[in-house]
């Protein structure tokens, strides 16, 4: 398993030695600023077609008085070339401030003693080589000497991982099935940090809501309060690989129909309802969460086979947005506790897309995908893609 790399930067910021009032400095100030960390490095996954960096920033302000962000850049520290270059609202847009209470529109400003971080997924053409290092330079303003100083913090460099995304088999037969997930969105998967055993954790940064549709776009028959009438509800949910069973829990019962209106929190203990656990091999561990009560077929320690029944979907513990298969990978055991890993499917067919997570939500057919479009191998799927797994006849769909 590859060590989280931290780069533990109180950024030394050069400010150029000026003559002031028949007096000159011998030396350049060196100010505290800024701690910047990369909590996981990034492994290449290949996403919708290209390779994509999906990793944070963590910035904590060290000094005594607000600053505020105002550019991003990163670059190919070996080559020097720019592969991301961020500023204002499109900075503004990548931050989350976890634990704090701001604006969407002021995440830029970081309050003294208070932490962002930079969400990124820097998508690379085919052309531009995958860096084996990144360099994350830094524009801020800060209160410096009762005087604004426009400062630059250059974070040094960081590894990028040189292993290979785990190549899985369908975690279900057929389709459509929606792959709902939005990086962006507050409280989603991708934003989620979990500090657990003394370590801020995204163990989800790859994670998929699977969702079953229908040709005619509905996720449900009928009455959709009622976890019964979902086309879902009850769907075989396979091992994506030869593999052990690491955990085995089915003990949560579901309600039959969704709640709604307010609820009081779910522990975390029982955010994933039932759940199976799966040793892949190589400290990679898949996840299946929200499976329905007294469904599972497997137990602790079993060693099964890729295609196996696990279980059935259903919609146990938190789950937000009803019957659906959660799936994600992990470095380690522990559904909390582990940094999410990318991981790609052997083949899947795009028939079509949601625009985003809310039109899926709000009832909107899915767009028919392009005619060029259709099978994938060896990648995964782009956020709110329609598709078929391979089990199912392979043939355009488009909601009717």
């Amino acid at each position: 398993m590859t060590n989280p790399v931290r780069l533990a930067v109180l950024a030394a910021l050069m400010v150029i030695a000026t003559s002031h009032g028949g007096w000159s400095q011998s030396r350049s100030p060196i100010i505290s600023v800024v701690d910047v960390q990369v909590g996981s490095p990034p492994i290449p996954v290949r996403i919708a077609g290209k390779r994509h960096l999906v990793y944070e920033l963590h910035i904590t302000n060290f000094t005594l008085s607000e600053i505020t962000l105002t550019r991003l850049e990163v670059l190919d520290a070996n080559r020097g070339t720019t592969l991301g270059d961020f500023r204002d609202t499109d900075l503004n847009d990548r931050l989350g401030r976890p634990g704090a209470a701001v604006d969407a529109d002021q995440k830029r400003a970081i309050a003294a003693g208070m932490r962002a971080v930079v969400y990124l997924s820097l998508a690379l053409d085919d052309a531009v080589p995958t860096p084996s290092r990144l360099q994350h330079k830094l524009e801020l303003d800060m209160i410096h000497a009762s005087r604004r100083l426009s400062t630059l913090v250059d974070a040094g460099a960081s590894e990028v991982g040189s292993r290979r995304p785990i190549v899985l088999n369908p975690p279900l037969r057929g389709g459509p099935w929606v792959a709902l997930y939005d990086p962006s969105m507050a409280g989603g998967h991708r934003t989620a940090i979990y500090a657990v055993n003394g370590r801020a954790r995204i163990p989800a940064r790859f994670a998929i809501d699977w969702v079953r549709l229908e040709t005619d776009g509905t996720h449900s028959r009928g009455d959709d309060s009622q976890i019964a009438n979902w086309h879902g509800y009850a769907a075989e949910v396979l091992a994506v690989a030869d593999a052990i069973v690491v955990e085995a829990m089915d003990d949560m019962a579901e309600a039959p129909s969704l709640a709604r209106g307010s609820h009081a929190p779910i522990p975390l203990e029982n955010v994933s309802g039932n759940f199976v656990c799966l040793d892949l091999g190589g400290g990679q561990y898949a996840f299946y969460e929200h499976l329905k009560h007294g469904s599972l077929r497997v137990k602790s320690g079993e060693r099964v086979k890729s295609g196996q029944v696990l279980g059935l979907l259903g919609n146990s513990g938190g789950s937000s947005s009803g019957p659906h298969l959660h799936f994600h990978v992990g470095d380690a055991p522990s559904e909390l506790a582990s940094e999410g890993l990318p991981y790609v499917f052997r083949s899947f067919d795009v028939i079509g897309a949601f625009d985003r997570i809310d039109a899926f939500a709000a009832g909107t057919l899915w767009q028919p995908a392009p005619t060029a479009g259709g099978l994938r191998s060896n990648e995964l799927p782009a956020p709110n893609t329609v598709i078929l797994f391979p089990t199912a006849t392979r043939k355009r769909l488009a909601p009717e």
